[in-house]
This record gives structure tokens, sequence and C-alpha cells, in this order.
């Protein structure tokens, strides 16, 4: 296996909530790479960066509380979709193509807001141009979240190009939170698409939600960068904004 060292960061600063009545939008702060989603990083690094926005997980701490209060597990089910979206797309300028690793690469970063360890790897190569990933993120005092993705190769359409990635993602809770799983699947496209002011990057796709409580759920996102968490019975539960 060929291990990357992880960048040199400075130490996160205080993590920062996300309750009810957070901004709609997500920005990095804090971090002098706030555009570094889509600067030219490798594959592996652009992965585990694409995956620090764990500060939309924070909300689960007032949502499944350990301690006897009352838990709201629909809107949970909907804190990870809106996460799982997120961390499956960037929105910005497409500044240079990320450089391609070797199977097998694995590469460790921080989330400058909440201090979260993030591992992201190359798995392998299949067929074709397919690669498979993987991802996850500790967040102290809230969970774990793990997805796996794999790239099938590259559509060309009206819209740009797409690269097209079934994806699983999955998440459990850690004390002091009350036990709570949940996972998230479906396809996620990301997308470079022309425009005049250069190359756009952007996502969309679906994913299926489910809990271990027998909670069912969606969540979409838009190429606006839009991400709505949808219950069992359609109704919104959530709505984000990742665009910048």
């Amino acid at each position: 296996m060929t291990r990357r060292p992880a960048a040199s960061t400075p130490p996160p600063g205080p993590a920062t909530g996300t309750g009810r009545d957070a901004p709609a939008g997500f920005a990095p702060v804090g971090d002098a790479r706030a555009a570094y989603e889509t600067h030219g990083v490798s594959l592996v690094r652009y992965l585990a960066r694409r995956t620090a926005k764990t500060r939309l997980l924070l909300e689960l701490r007032d949502l499944l509380p350990g301690d006897g209060r009352p838990q709201d597990p629909d809107r949970a089910l909907a804190v990870i979709g809106v996460f799982c979206a997120a961390a499956a797309a960037s929105f910005g300028r497409g500044y240079r193509q990320p450089s391609f690793d070797a199977s097998g690469t694995e590469i460790e970063e921080r989330d400058h807001e909440t201090g979260a360890r993030i591992v992201a790897s190359l798995d392998g190569r299949g067929p074709g141009s397919s690669l498979r990933l993987s991802v996850s993120a500790d967040l102290e005092a809230v969970g774990r979240f793990e997805g796996r993705e794999e790239i099938l190769g590259t559509t060309v359409g009206l819209r740009g190009l797409g690269m097209p990635a079934p994806s699983r993602f999955a998440f459990a809770t850690v004390e002091p939170l009350a036990p709570w799983s949940a996972t998230a699947v479906g396809t996620m496209t990301a997308e470079l698409a022309p425009s005049l002011r250069g190359t756009l990057v952007r996502g969309h796709g679906t994913l299926d939600l489910a809990d271990d409580r027998g909670h069912r759920g969606t969540v979409t996102l838009s190429r606006d960068g839009r991400i709505r968490a949808l219950d069992g019975r359609g109704a919104v539960l959530l709505e984000r904004s990742i665009a910048r």
C-alpha cells in the first residue's frame, strides 16, 4: 500500500453547531484552503477534503441525546442524508483535474472546523476506467461515517461530462449519543460543465435513506447545489445549499 502523509494543517478551531436555525449555505471557515476541493489536488486527497463538511453532523447531538431527553430520529435521518449528499459532491470552479493516485493509496486529513479525522483511499481499479474509492470520518462524541463509491467512467451529454458513481454510505453514533445507525444508497454523479467563467464542478443524484429503527426517506442533490431531504411520506424535513 502506498501511504501519503497528511498535509500539514493548523490545529482545528472550536466546533460550531448547525442547529435547526442554522444558515442554509455551507462554506469552510478558518481554512486557507477555502476553495481547496476544486484546485487540482490528487483524486484521493480531493475525496478526503470533499468529505470535510462534518459540521453538518453536529446537529445530531440535539437530535439523539443519550440522557433520556426526547429524540428525533426522522430529523436525524434527514441530517445524515444531507451530509452524505454534501460529502459526495463539490461545487465551484474547476481549476485543474485531480491527479491520479496508485491503487492502495490512503490519505488522512482533518476537518479544520470540527477536528474530525478523515481517511480516504483508492481501493482498486475495475473494468475500463472504473475506480473503487472509500472514505471514513470519525467525529468525536458524535459518530463514524463510512462511504464507498465506484466511479464507472465518463459520460458525455449536453450538460457536460458526467462521472456517475453508485455509492453506499453508513453512519453510526458513538457515546454519549443514543445508539443509532443509518444508511444512504444511490448514485451520485460528478459533473464538469463548460461556462463563460470556465469549467464548473457540480454534482447531482438521489440517495435512499434508512435507519435501524424502521425510518425511511430520500435525499436529492440538484445541479444548483440544493439538497432536499424527505421523509418516507414525502414531506420535506430539511433543505441545504452547498453551492458557493
